[in-house]
């Protein structure tokens, strides 16, 4: 337990802090085989909700996402990655958060520079500058917010369902040719379902899509499904999975809380950084580092 030990205190410190903090915490690289998750025998109690299995979108095709605005992206400008990477900039919103300290931890000898905010959409990210350079790794991971400014409808409201997916679709789009004219690899990160009541399947499918489909389309960019670490076998949504041997709060019935308020990975719900040992987070965090340092296995 006492690499479990180490992991909490990591996530506990590292998930909500700045800069400087995030980036220094490669400063002291440790070694840690991460464990495969996707093998995790079901144990929802009453998951609805089950995710579509969608392949990957030929490349110039729209698939199912209609008829979107897509950016101008001229791949000609592109320059090629460094065959090593230094770092990994972290793009995203409240899950980036509460997974940056271990995705740190995960990465020995690689800094990660936050460029997360808790309910930030990709268009919020659209004029920022990444910080990105050919021994860069860009992951972006966005679940599916519209709060704010530049997801407004136009008449009061904010972007939601087919709307939201297309603009979407456009500005990871920009993200990802902001990152890749810098020379930096993309990962592309695959969302989780929310629980049933949130009433986000369409989104959560349709920003999946996207994700495969640029990831299918542009030479050095990836996608792994990171959500799949914290649903059960088939897709579905669940609240809690069987415990590794990373799981120090592990019930009697051999499961672990995996998502604490049906969207995030806390077990104490509006918690972020967590304050306690957070098996989703782990989960999460675990795939998106495995990507992310070795983002050629998932080209």
């Amino acid at each position: 337990m006492v690499i479990a030990a180490a992991l909490a205190a990591v996530a506990v410190a590292g998930a909500g802090v700045g800069v400087a903090e995030v980036v220094g915490a490669s400063d002291e690289p440790v070694a840690l085989e991460v464990p495969t998750i996707a093998s995790a025998a079901d144990a929802g109690d009453g998951a609805v909700v089950t995710r579509q299995s969608v392949g990957p979108v030929a490349a110039g095709s729209t698939g199912d996402l209609g008829e979107a605005a897509v950016p101008d992206i001229q791949t000609g400008t592109w320059a090629d990655p460094a065959p090593v990477h230094d770092r990994i900039v972290l793009v995203g919103d409240s899950l980036a958060q509460e997974t940056s300290g271990l995705i740190a931890f995960l990465s020995p000898g690689v800094s990660v520079a936050p460029k997360f905010w808790g309910g930030t959409a990709p268009c919020d990210w659209r004029d920022v500058d990444l910080e990105a350079s050919p021994t860069s790794v860009v992951v972006i991971t966005f679940t599916g917010n519209s709060l704010t400014d530049c997801m407004s409808d136009g008449v009061g409201g904010h972007l939601i369902d087919q709307p939201l997916v297309d603009a979407y679709r456009r500005d990871v789009g920009v993200l990802v040719d902001h990152a890749r004219q810098a020379g930096a690899r993309v990962v592309l990160i695959g969302q989780p379902y929310r629980a049933p009541s949130f009433d986000a399947d369409l989104e959560v499918d349709g920003i999946n899509a996207i994700y495969r489909e640029y990831a299918s389309a542009f030479p050095f960019v990836s996608f792994i499904d990171a959500g799949a670490a914290v649903e059960t076998p088939d897709g579905r949504y669940t609240d809690r999975l069987p415990c590794t041997p990373y799981d120090s709060d592990c019930a009697a019935n051999g499961t672990t809380v995996v998502r604490g308020d049906g969207v995030h990975f806390c077990p104490i719900v509006g918690q972020n950084p967590c304050s306690i040992w957070s098996s989703g987070a782990f989960r999460f965090a675990s795939e998106i580092a495995r990507a992310a340092n070795d983002p050629a296995t998932y080209d």
